[in-house]
């Protein structure tokens, strides 16, 4: 079966009745899934490429991005022309704004070891306007790192400088911890169980997003694509060496 062939294929078919149908979902629910976008022979070359990268960092955990992924199947996707289009007519349609460039930033995040806790249910506000999660590896018992979002609880800042304001009250310790008692099913906190394989988007700028801690001996496995970063020309995020 050739490479990518269901992700392609779909990509390849979709109307700007069913981007503007994703845009609703996500606006409505939150985050929008794609079932079975990756086939399992796409799987098992990524998985390879997940346990190989994982052993290198003495089974720990480990995140890599766009010019490390050689060879993992993942830079394919991400220089897709069809997967590039997706992202900028959702953008287009789901914001209103002419698309930019899509040049994503990339990572393949690997959750392991010792130091599962540290990465995991911490709350935060993604500097790109979409994001794409695609699930390589989940657990299939014990703690799964089930992804918690509360969607769409702020607008694109016009100012880098309101951004910077909304991500220090979400950093500070405080909400951190309020964030953290509601993880078990405080109001507008959703849970979603993730699928290998599958596409999830959603807006990550607008939305406070984590994941739950898997076990010290299990693998969660994440592909994340983040487009259009709102505040990309900004004198002052390249002044605070964030540009």
């Amino acid at each position: 079966m050739p490479y990518l062939s269901n992700a392609r294929y779909w990509l390849s078919g979709l109307s700007d009745g069913d981007i503007r149908g994703i845009a609703h979902k996500i606006n409505q629910d939150g985050i929008s899934c794609t079932p079975n976008f990756l086939t399992g022979e796409d799987l098992g070359q990524m998985r390879s490429f997940v346990s190989a990268t994982i052993k290198r960092a003495g089974q720990q955990t480990v995140s890599l991005k766009s010019d490390e992924l050689a060879g993992s199947g993942l830079d394919d996707l991400g220089n897709s022309a069809e997967f590039k289009a997706l992202f900028a007519r959702l953008y287009s349609i789901g914001l209103g704004r002419p698309a930019p460039e899509v040049k994503f930033y990339q990572i393949l995040r690997c959750l392991t070891g010792k130091s599962v806790a540290e990465h995991s249910l911490v709350f935060h506000y993604d500097s790109y306007a979409i994001t794409a999660l695609i699930p390589v590896e989940i657990p299939e018992f014990g703690r799964r790192g089930d992804f918690l979002i509360i969607p769409n609880t702020r607008g694109i800042r016009s100012n880098y400088l309101f951004n910077l304001a909304d991500k220090a009250v979400l950093d500070n310790a405080l909400t951190q911890r309020i964030l953290r008692r509601r993880a078990s099913g405080g109001a507008g906190m959703k849970h979603v169980s993730m699928v290998p394989g599958n596409l999830y988007l959603f807006w990550g700028y607008r939305s406070i997003h984590t994941n739950e801690p898997v076990d010290e001996g299990a693998v969660r496995a994440t592909a994340l694509f983040h487009y259009a970063d709102p505040h990309a020309d900004s004198y002052l995020k390249r002044q605070l060496g964030r540009g």
